[in-house]
């Protein structure tokens, strides 16, 4: 045999050798990455039809109509894990204990972890996160007016409101990547010292998403 027939078949060898190993190895790759895409985005369209009812630790926020679009799955390169980024449309209440309930209508950016659990993809804390963490700052921001609360400026929101009751009626929130606004319709029901209070408005509010923990907070005061 000579040497040029020789480099020929071990060449040959070689290519199918590194056929069977992308055949095997490559297909179960592409399979796990589009087994990720097809179970999460199936898993979402069922919540899509079955509403949500999420219990959290200062209320209960009910979701019949909600929406997930623009579904993006990043494969984790071990394929146990996966970062899903999408569109979240989404219209419910937050209903409290004794303090009322708060519409909340949500338009934009989430982003949840999901984890390769016995063969199944499951969301690492909800399917949500994002929406819930405003939520949460909102809520804070509610308490901490509805108790007469100090900020940092000093100041304390209607300083001269006494016997305050602060309801949040309604939240709209649009959260962009960098982003996040919030307008709120609230009713404030109270005493000053010559007169009953009960206003109705509606104040604008902007959100700012710390990149290490992901909460949120308002730069430019809660009033």
């Amino acid at each position: 045999m000579n040497r040029e027939l020789s480099r020929f078949l071990g060449f040959v060898a070689a290519a199918a050798a590194l056929g069977l190993v992308l055949a095997v190895f490559g297909a179960q790759l592409l399979g796990s990455a589009a087994g990720a895409d097809g179970a999460i985005i199936t898993h979402l369209k069922k919540l899509e039809r079955d509403g949500v009812d999420h219990e959290l630790p200062w209320g209960r926020l009910l979701g019949p109509k909600l929406q997930f679009e623009r579904i993006s799955v990043v494969l984790d390169a071990d394929g146990q894990g996966a970062t899903v980024t999408s569109t979240l449309d989404f219209t419910g209440e937050l209903r409290r204990t004794g303090r009322g309930v708060t519409k909340v209508s949500s338009l934009g950016l989430e982003r949840a972890r999901y984890r390769l659990v016995d063969g199944d993809w499951e969301a690492e804390s909800t399917d949500f996160p994002r929406l819930l963490r405003i939520l949460e700052a909102l809520e804070r921001r509610r308490r901490a007016i509805d108790g007469a609360q100090a900020q940092p400026d000093g100041g304390v929101p209607f300083e001269k409101v006494s016997q305050r009751v602060y309801s949040s009626l309604a939240w709209y929130i649009r959260s962009e990547r960098e982003d996040v606004t919030a307008s709120e319709d609230y009713r404030l029901e109270g005493r000053e010292p010559d007169r009953p209070v009960d206003e109705k408005a509606t104040r604008r509010l902007s959100l700012h998403e710390d990149t290490t923990s992901g909460l949120f907070s308002f730069p430019d005061g809660i009033m």
